[in-house]
């Protein structure tokens, strides 16, 4: 079943359970296929680029959103785990350094200033890892 499939019989779902919020965030990642292709088409690595996008910018929604807003704050960590339940999981952080450290070892760098080389490395592989992360312990490990 691709994810288009997935987004359309999530909807009925929650039209029949009332799930206000979950319909609401389906409906929402709908439009952003259509946007994209009015005959909502895409394959799959497409639409997950945009379920992607959408959830990254949940994510930056959240550290924007001040303090005094809890409620605001928990509507969209509730939207954001609703996204992130039709996204592949990520790598454990065990696992991601892991790939950093054959990632280094492959494309044999060994200052800060190879760091593009290790990320590119990383990338190539097409899995899904956090990348902040990745970059964040493949620049601890190289050496300044």
């Amino acid at each position: 079943m691709t994810l288009i499939e997935q987004i359309n019989n999530g909807i009925k779902e929650a039209m029949k359970s009332r799930d206000t919020l979950r319909l609401d965030v389906l409906r929402m990642l709908k439009s952003k296929i259509l946007a994209a292709d009015a005959r909502a088409t895409l394959p799959d690595t497409e639409v997950l680029k945009l379920f992607k996008t959408y959830a990254g910018n949940l994510e930056e929604a959240i550290e924007q959103t001040p303090a005094s807003r809890p409620e605001m704050i928990e509507k969209l960590k509730s939207e954001l785990k609703i996204v992130q339940e039709f996204l592949p999981k990520t790598l454990s952080p065990e696992e991601t350094k892991k790939l950093v450290l054959e990632a280094i070892a492959e494309s044999g760098a060994k200052t800060k200033k190879e760091l593009g080389l290790v990320m590119k490395s990383i990338m190539k592989r097409n899995v899904p890892v956090d990348a902040k992360l990745a970059k964040d312990l493949a620049s601890q490990l190289l050496a300044d």
